[in-house]
C-alpha cells in the first residue's frame, strides 16, 4: 500500500490536550505520557481518521518550512512510531 494513502487515527486509548502549541499524549493502559515537538503536535491535531498521510503532508508543507520528501518521511516516521507505542492506528 502506497503510505500517501494510509489514513492514522488517534487510539481510543488515549487521552490528550494540546497546551500552548505542545501536544501532551497519555496512553490510558500504559500509564505512560508523551509529549510531543511543534511538528508533531500539529500531525497529533491534524490526525483525525478521515485524513490520509499525503494531505497531512500538505497541511505540514504550507505551515513549516519544509520539502514535500522531507514532510512525507518525517510524518510517516512519526506514525509508524505512534502505533508502535499504540497511540495511533493506521486504516
Amino acid at each position: 500500500m502506497d503510505m500517501k494513502t494510509r489514513i492514522p487515527a488517534r487510539s481510543g486509548k488515549t487521552a490528550s490536550r494540546v497546551i500552548d502549541g505542545e501536544a501532551v499524549i497519555v496512553l490510558l493502559d500504559k500509564q505512560e505520557t508523551i509529549v510531543l515537538s511543534d511538528v508533531g503536535s500539529r500531525i497529533w491535531e491534524i490526525m483525525d481518521g478521515k485524513k490520509d498521510i499525503g494531505e497531512i503532508s500538505g497541511a505540514i508543507i504550507s505551515e513549516f518550512d519544509a520539502t514535500h520528501e522531507e514532510a512525507l518521511k518525517d510524518i510517516t516516521e512519526f506514525v509508524e512510531d505512534m502505533v508502535q507505542r499504540g497511540a495511533v492506528e493506521v486504516k
